[in-house]
């Protein structure tokens, strides 16, 4: 038998050996081997971790959470700046990419059926999984809801950010949709920042096209931490345009694809990355509908406690206390 390395990126993924049976046919033996790099499924899991301790523990770990501020800020500083200088960068590296190409034809209708899988995958989550999970909770008609959102599927669209598009999401939730604007004024500020399925999609299926065009063919194993990957990373990933291109870094890293060609993906993830705002605000809001209807039980009694101290107050105001009894015999 002779041992054949599988390898891609500069690493080992897997030994194909070939073995002889007794009849003398030969088959391949696929056997595990120790993958070196970065653990960015570890790194996610971790990094989830401490911030639940932190919020749980805001006391304590204030001076961290200074510095993480801090880091926080300064990175978005550098980002600022780096911005004015993309348009140059990008030019050149896209341009990179394909004087690389030995068939541009081939490549272009490549990105063209990337186009399409990613769409028609943002369609199915959209359109059918979507409206089956609101429909499931709620038993409220789909049709509406989403009709009543058109005005923020239009700021989605146009300014391409979840979070510059959360003051028209809630007000065609609170006014169109009739949410509770307790449950509205928590969800979508949190589903702004980490609810993006529509992104964690985009990255899955980006992953898979550049491991078909490098010609690398992924396990089962490797789909599903590509899967895995892409939505922690989607959690992280901030609600600004094409934020989720940042975070495929870590998704590729993860099955230790390369890199370079995020650069290629830039020629239309402007164009994608609308699509794939609109579907994150859709998902914030139909979250919102469910929460409401999950805590309708709790919402009902905080409104009776409202109105039973209400009622009080008002019977303690018509009730004249001792220093105006005072008063009055005075006069």
């Amino acid at each position: 038998s002779s041992g054949i390395n599988a390898e891609y990126g500069g690493k080992h993924a897997t030994e194909l050996t070939n073995m002889t049976r007794d009849d003398g046919s030969t088959y391949l033996k696929r056997s595990l081997q120790f993958k070196s790099g970065m653990n960015m499924i570890g790194v996610i899991v971790f990094s989830i971790v401490v911030g639940v301790i932190m919020s749980l523990h805001p006391e304590e770990t204030a001076p961290l959470m200074k510095v993480v501020q801090a880091i926080n800020d300064l990175t978005m500083r550098l980002v600022a700046l780096i911005l004015w200088y993309s348009p140059i960068g990008i030019f050149f590296l896209i341009a990179g990419q394909f004087a690389g190409v030995e068939n541009f034809g081939e490549m272009m209708s490549q990105l063209g059926m990337y186009m399409v899988t990613v769409l028609g995958g943002i369609a199915i989550h959209f359109f059918i999984l979507l409206p089956a999970i609101f429909f499931a909770f709620t038993r409220r008609n789909p049709v509406r809801y989403y009709l009543n959102m058109l005005p923020a599927m239009a700021t989605a669209f146009g300014t391409d950010s979840s979070s510059a598009t959360m003051p028209v999401t809630l007000k065609c939730v609170e006014e169109n949709n009739n949410i509770d604007r307790r449950i509205s004024r928590f969800v979508i500020p949190v589903g702004a920042t980490i609810n993006m399925d529509g992104t964690a999609l985009y990255e899955a299926v980006a992953c898979l096209f550049i491991a078909q065009v490098k010609g690398v063919s992924l396990n089962f194993g490797q789909v599903v931490v590509t899967g895995l990957t892409a939505t922690l990373a989607a959690v992280g990933a901030a609600g600004i345009p094409s934020a989720g291109l940042v975070t495929m870094v870590m998704v590729l890293n993860a099955v230790n694809l390369p890199t370079d060609m995020i650069s290629v993906l830039l020629t239309v993830d402007w164009f994608l990355d609308r699509f794939r705002t609109i579907t994150n605000v859709m998902g914030d809001a139909l979250g919102c509908a469910i929460v409401q209807q999950l805590c309708s039980e709790e919402l009902a009694e905080m409104d009776r406690e409202k109105e039973v101290l209400e009622k009080e107050g008002g019977r303690d105001a018509l009730i004249p206390q001792k220093g105006d009894i005072e008063m009055g015999s005075s006069l």
